[in-house]
């Protein structure tokens, strides 16, 4: 467990000893949701922005409309606002995975080659993420959501940093998350 882990985790225990036990109580909530819901509530995290921009414009409308005509109004922009958070999630997961594989075969280039990359390296690389990323971003978000889970589960339990805590939670949560996607694959 890196060191920084560690002592982010006794620092989140020490804060968590000087409260209440309601400090531990959400932590460990939050880590259940993560651990065996993650990656449903990541999808849901990226759409409640837009749904509640779009009810709160919707609240605005002006007063003088009939009032079923401003709710189907409402709900029709908080279905927008979902679509362009959405939008917005892809190309921003498509964008970074360009530029992390673009800025890694610049960065990598030099210690195989000895020399400068020449400018189509990083160029064919960004190409190369901005393709593959996102589909290596949506495999490895149950296991990453699992594994942060696990670690907030050890926390709220006083066992930060306990590799057999977070392991034992991460597993758990992992079989638990891709059993559901399993599941809901077959229908």
């Amino acid at each position: 467990m890196p060191q920084w882990a560690t002592d982010l985790g006794a620092e989140l225990v020490g804060r968590a000893d000087q409260t209440a036990i309601g400090f531990r109580g959400v932590l460990g909530l939050l880590g259940t949701g993560l651990t065996f819901m993650g990656g449903r509530l990541y999808k849901l995290s990226i759409l409640v922005p837009g749904i509640v921009l779009g009810l709160f414009i919707g609240t605005l409308l002006p007063t003088d409309i009939d009032a079923a005509i401003r709710a189907v109004l409402a709900v029709i922009l908080a279905g927008l606002g979902a679509l362009i958070c959405r939008f917005v999630e892809r190309a921003a997961i498509s964008v970074f995975g360009a530029v992390l594989a673009g800025g890694l075969s610049y960065t990598v280039w030099p210690v195989f080659e000895g020399q400068a990359a020449p400018w189509y390296v990083p160029a064919l690389a960004a190409a190369v993420g901005l393709l593959l990323f996102p589909k290596l971003f949506h495999a490895l978000l149950r296991p990453l959501t699992a594994l942060l889970g696990g670690m907030l589960v050890a926390i709220s339990l006083g066992y930060p940093g306990n590799p057999l805590v977070i392991g034992g939670v991460a597993a758990l949560g992992m079989i638990v998350q891709f059993s559901l996607q399993a599941k809901k694959d077959e229908k």
